[in-house]
């Protein structure tokens, strides 16, 4: 009797990879496009092929995201498994410039699940973090070398992107490793919007914001132009905080691909159901999905509230289904949205800022939300929003000048970077009554009962309710900068 392993595969360096270019490549949005869609499906069909050339059940198939995927197989299945991810290690390797590394681990179904999955973390690790010491001899590693060229032309991504919307299975080839076919291939997989019903079925949402022909996906600047306010577009990121502890923590098989499973059918399901919304389907459209983080691009005020929803919509999820999992890992999420400050800006630069204030936001405080350059509690959004519809609404019905809301943005004092305060001493705040007054110059006291109850709520949101002791609030700054772009033309 063959004894049952385990074989557990990574793909190391997305992030590089995402934020990089094809030099060949005429449309920067497409490239981007079909870089997160190659990403997103590469994990999914790897296993697949490989248990299709190993002529195994789709059964054995674990679980698999954007970034790993999960396998049992027998102890004499392993040579030829290792022989196939070499292979294809290398395609993807030389498909993605050197960006992308594709590293596994295997161990047998020997004791408990977290000793099985310890195993596997320390194979995985020891390859992650010494890389060379995967080469036997490594006086090679310093020899003179001539580079190896691409597999696959500079526009592979670029066209990847163009039947992305109307395709219906994806394909490997074994003459191409590494390259994935819309339609075609030695072996395809049907795609699917909505839960798998097989293990043939790949779970994989399209949802695009069409162009005014509705021919084609909207261009980035179709996508500014429908947005309310400032003509901008922008990408939105989230991830799940600390969700690979959460993994670790479960105590058998079946509850690692179950909760595996539960996180990447929740982001698939709810991003392809937001994006058909009224508020959404014109301005948002799917760049990546992955096992436990997603990317959005679109209209930057559609962006701001998808953000709000899809967290309202985690927190039910982890109620309903995550209540019963040990320790607190996993049970928030953070996102983070980067505007583009000009329309020639590349989207994989826009895409990467988005990665830094993702990182940023999850270092500042779990479960964050960094928009407009700061982090905010999720619970605090509702107050910036209520800020700026009133300051809108001031502008608009009641012809208060744009103006108004730069000069309340100045009364949020700030250390410049060049400015050494002495001894460690903190900046001096504005006296509680300064700050009222320099708040009711900036926003002067019209007739009518009506606009001065939208002023004072403005005040409010603001400084608060407190009238002993004044306190500008963090939200405040989102909200005007929120209103900025609202009210703004350009």
């Amino acid at each position: 009797m063959s004894l049952q392993v385990f074989l557990q595969a990574q793909i190391v360096g997305a992030e590089p990879f995402l934020a990089t270019q094809s030099p060949e490549c005429q449309d920067a949005a497409a490239d981007l496009v079909g870089r997160c869609a190659w990403l997103t499906l590469l994990c999914e069909v790897l296993p697949r092929a490989l248990l299709a050339e190993l002529k195994l059940s789709r059964m054995l198939l674990g679980s698999s995201s954007a970034e790993q995927f999960l396998l049992v197989l027998a102890e004499e299945d392993i040579p030829r498994a290792n022989e196939f991810l070499a292979r294809e290690a290398d395609a993807i390797n030389r498909l993605s410039g050197g960006a992308l590394r594709l590293v596994w681990a295997s161990t047998e179904n020997l004791g408990a699940w977290p000793l099985v999955r310890k195993r596997l973390d320390d194979a995985l690790d020891s390859k992650n973090c010494a890389p060379l010491g995967q080469n036997g001899n490594l006086s090679e590693l310093f020899q003179p070398f001539t580079p190896v060229p691409s597999a696959s032309r500079g526009d592979y991504f670029e066209s990847f992107a163009r039947n992305l919307p109307v395709a219906s299975k994806v394909g490997w080839t074994r003459e191409r490793p590494g390259e994935l076919v819309w339609d075609g291939g030695d072996d395809s997989w049907p795609l699917s919007e909505q839960s798998a019903l097989d293990d043939d079925t790949i779970l994989f949402p399209r949802r695009f914001a069409m162009s005014e022909a509705e021919n084609n996906p909207a261009s980035l600047a179709e996508l500014g132009s429908r947005a309310e306010g400032a003509p901008k577009w922008g990408i939105l990121r989230g991830d799940v905080d600390h969700f690979d502890p959460q993994l670790r923590q479960v105590n058998s098989i079946e509850e690692h691909i179950h909760l595996s499973v539960l996180f990447k059918e929740f982001f698939a399901g709810e991003l392809a159901v937001l994006c058909t919304l009224p508020d959404f389907w014109r301005k948002v459209s799917i760049l990546y999905r992955g096992g436990d983080d997603f990317a959005v691009i679109g209209a930057w005020d559609a962006l701001v509230l998808l953000a709000r929803e899809l967290e309202r919509l985690f927190e039910r999820f982890i109620e309903q289904n995550v209540a019963s999992f040990p320790g607190l890992a996993g049970r928030t999420i953070s996102m983070a949205l980067a505007i583009a400050p000009d329309p020639a800006t590349s989207p994989t630069e826009v895409f990467q800022e988005a990665g830094v204030q993702l990182r940023n936001a999850k270092a500042s405080e779990l479960g964050a939300f960094q928009l407009f350059g700061r982090a905010l509690e999720w619970k605090r959004l509702n107050d910036a929003e209520e800020l700026k519809v009133a300051l809108v609404r001031l502008v608009r019905d009641f012809g208060y000048s744009p103006n108004y809301i730069h000069d309340l943005a100045a009364v949020y004092r700030e250390t410049s970077p060049g400015r050494v305060l002495r001894r460690g001493k903190t900046l001096r705040i504005d006296k509680p009554w300064r700050t009222y007054m320099r708040l009711s110059t900036v926003i002067p006291q019209e007739r009518g009962k009506e606009v001065n109850n939208v002023r004072n709520a403005v005040i409010v949101n603001l400084i608060g309710k407190r009238t002993a002791g004044l306190k500008l609030r963090p939200s405040g700054r989102v909200g005007l900068e929120w209103a900025r772009l609202a009210a703004s033309r350009e």
